[in-house]
């Protein structure tokens, strides 16, 4: 692939590097973890008055409360922050979709809040890799195809969402719904490697409750007329617990646990969250008669045993059409002396909702960095622009005719 009429493109790019290390700065330097709205409403006005320039459209979307069970098991409502949409001509059938998030999984409460430079190509900081960076790569690479001579052949849609790192739970169905209205999908989570490795086919995941009924008595006067919610809820556990390792491809996570008032007082609840992994779509359907076995098995007429919850990301298996995708990245990236691989992931992100209904979806187009969810969460700066090169460069191969080459 000849590389020189993209000179231009590549070279305004480069010429953005510290705007882009900036923005990313700036943006970090706001705690936006999915709870913290305040924190949310403060990035989405960074990110509104970024994008503005480039689109026909910017609005938010606002999503309903949720109904959530907290750790006391009791049920209560949960608002997320506003999704930030950015249309680019929607007259346009040629169309496609890039997505990103806003939020972290860094609390205002949380020790992790500021950024350090390690040297002068890293920088460690809540949220620099997963996925400030990344936006800061989507933006600059939508800045370089708008300047761009094909840039009128594609329209395209931008959606920001601040409920990603909670599983998409009032976002997720809005992917599911809009997904056909595109012919494919770029996400800018970041790499799965510090060298730049793409995901391919990724696991699906669950969020489960428990919640464990009992009875409260006093500890030391009617001890055995209590019973006893956080032995009862033990015992489920470890019983689920023990599926792990009995089905290839499935992992579920005891994460949070939470019983009791008082030590002088026989427990009569105790809540335990899970996260549930799977493989296949089929491995749902194994993990549902599992834990019906389980609840089974433990029937007693003095505890109660609930399970709530639902598997919110669907299994993620590449297409033919994805297959297609990623070789054009390979070969952009060829053209840029970058070698570019893809491997399975049994993470999930907004690609497993957008991929369920057949879109061709590559989710890891964000920068090189590491440690995502941690406190030694870091970027390499140079992937930068090395990102929202490789991008720009898609977003026009896809507009000369790359598209169409996709369903082909």
């Amino acid at each position: 692939m000849d590389e020189t009429h993209y000179k231009p493109l590549i070279d305004s790019i480069n010429a953005q590097k510290d705007l882009m290390i900036q923005h990313v700065t700036e943006w970090c330097a706001i705690n936006s973890g999915t709870g913290n709205l305040e924190g949310l409403a403060q990035i989405y006005d960074k990110l509104y008055h970024a994008f503005e320039p480039l689109g026909d459209s910017i609005e938010p979307i606002a999503f309903n409360a949720m109904n959530m069970i907290n750790m006391r098991g009791e049920n209560q409502q949960q608002t997320v922050g506003n999704a930030l949409l950015i249309k680019k001509r929607p007259e346009l059938s040629r169309r496609i979709i890039l997505t990103g998030h806003m939020d972290t999984v860094f609390a205002p409460t949380h020790p992790f809040q500021k950024l350090t430079w390690l040297d002068d190509n890293t920088i460690n900081g809540p949220g620099v890799a997963d996925m400030k960076g990344g936006l800061a790569v989507m933006l600059q690479a939508l800045t370089a195809f708008e300047q761009s001579p094909w840039a009128d052949r594609l329209g395209w849609d931008v959606i920001i969402n601040a409920d990603e790192e909670i599983g998409s739970p009032a976002s997720g169905g809005f992917f599911e719904a809009i997904a056909q209205d595109y012919q494919a999908g770029l996400v800018y989570e970041p790499a799965m490697t510090a060298d730049g490795v793409l995901a391919k086919n990724r696991n699906g995941s669950g969020k489960l409750t428990l919640i464990a009924q009992g009875k409260a008595a006093h500890a030391g006067r009617a001890f055995y007329e209590g019973r006893n919610a956080i032995c009862y809820l033990a015992d489920a556990i470890t019983r689920i617990h023990a599926l792990n390792g009995k089905r290839e491809g499935v992992t579920l996570n005891i994460g949070l646990i939470s019983g009791g008032e008082a030590l002088n007082i026989v427990p009569d609840k105790a809540v335990a969250k899970i996260d549930m992994r799977i493989a296949t779509p089929e491995d749902e359907f194994w993990v549902r008669q599992a834990l019906e076995r389980i609840q089974t098995a433990m029937y007693h007429p003095d505890y109660q045993l609930n399970i709530e919850g639902h598997f919110g990301r669907p299994v993620k298996r590449v297409n033919q059409a994805t297959e297609k995708l990623f070789q054009r990245i390979q070969a952009l990236g060829k053209s840029l002396g970058l070698v570019i691989q893809w491997k399975d992931s049994g993470g999930c992100c907004d690609g497993n909702n957008l991929a369920r209904h057949g879109l061709p979806v590559i989710d890891t187009l964000g920068v090189r960095g590491g440690n995502i969810h941690s406190s030694e969460e870091f970027i390499l700066l140079d992937s930068l622009t090395e990102r929202a090169t490789l991008s720009a460069m898609l977003l026009c191969d896809l507009a000369k005719g790359g598209l169409e080459e996709l369903h082909k």
